[in-house]
């Protein structure tokens, strides 16, 4: 059963796109008209062809690209009204984890994940606390000293994932997180977004893996050269969960264990551990004011 406060989050607009359209330069409409709400603490899976608009949409969020028109809101902010010298700070607020992990070669595990921490200028005291949990999470705390090159593929999302939340981001973006996975890693990384959401974030996972999407039983947003054509909601799938929570040879307790024991024995239960890593609000009051606009 849902926490009751919870419930109440859900009916919170986190990101609300009205009528909005991106056109090139060449004339093609990327997105078209397109209007879309995503609640706070909600799961969506945006899905599509190639060149449905997936990645223009993502690029809207992160201001990499503008609207050729209508409005574009986050946590109640209207983007167009951030100045250009605030774009960075704001996009600091998302983490973003993305199909061919973009690890630095040359940092070190912990290194990687710190390096997200260390151009916001946090001191050293709370990077090794956040760095340390975020990699216990992730089961990742024997390889804090290890390279990138000396992980699997698997390993490898999972740094990328601890760099995306160790700075306590209200809405992670997930694009193909699990589509360079074999089927076993990408359960893993679904079961640790599912468990990032539960804690309050607001995840959108970009994904063609159509029937993973469907069994996760999370809201299904379809998009058709740039238009919303479908959408499935969670009461359209309620018969509809993970591999991980419904095989009965797969206890999902056992598979949180597996990444969370150095954490565990550390701490003495993950949702301490994890609890952690949220323990600020990603836009506070002061951010909101006209110094960022």
């Amino acid at each position: 059963m849902d926490n009751p406060q919870r419930a109440v989050d859900r009916r919170q607009t986190m990101i609300l796109f009205k009528d909005v359209s991106k056109v090139y330069g060449n004339g093609v409409a990327a997105i078209n008209k397109l209007n879309m709400r995503i609640y706070k603490d909600e799961f969506v899976f945006l899905m599509g062809a190639s060149g449905a608009g997936k990645s223009t949409l993502i690029k809207l969020l992160m201001k990499e690209e503008e609207p050729t028109t209508g409005t574009i809101s986050v946590n109640s902010r209207d983007l167009s009204k951030i100045r250009k010298g605030s774009v960075q700070k704001y996009r600091r607020k998302i983490g973003v984890v993305f199909q061919d992990f973009r690890l630095l070669e040359h940092k070190t595990v912990f290194g990687n994940v710190a390096f997200a921490m260390e151009i916001m200028g946090k001191s050293r005291k709370e990077i090794q606390e956040k760095v340390g949990a975020a990699l216990s999470l992730m089961g990742l705390s024997k390889k804090a000293d290890e390279y990138p090159r000396n992980l699997s593929g698997g390993e490898q999302q999972r740094v990328a994932l601890a760099r995306a939340i160790v700075n306590s981001p209200k809405i992670l973006i997930a694009d193909e997180p699990t589509g360079n996975l074999d089927p076993a890693n990408a359960e893993q990384i679904m079961y640790l977004l599912d468990l990032i959401n539960s804690q309050g974030t607001t995840v959108i996972v970009a994904t063609h893996a159509q029937e993973m999407a469907r069994r996760m039983g999370r809201r299904i947003l379809y998009l058709d050269h740039g238009v919303r054509n479908e959408e499935l909601s969670v009461g359209d799938q309620a018969n509809h969960v993970s591999d991980v929570m419904k095989d009965p040879g797969v206890n999902p307790v056992n598979v949180s264990a597996s990444f969370n024991e150095n954490a565990i024995e550390a701490y003495g239960a993950e949702e301490d551990v994890y609890g952690t890593l949220f323990t600020e609000d990603a836009i506070d009051d002061t951010e909101r004011g006209s110094s960022d606009e």
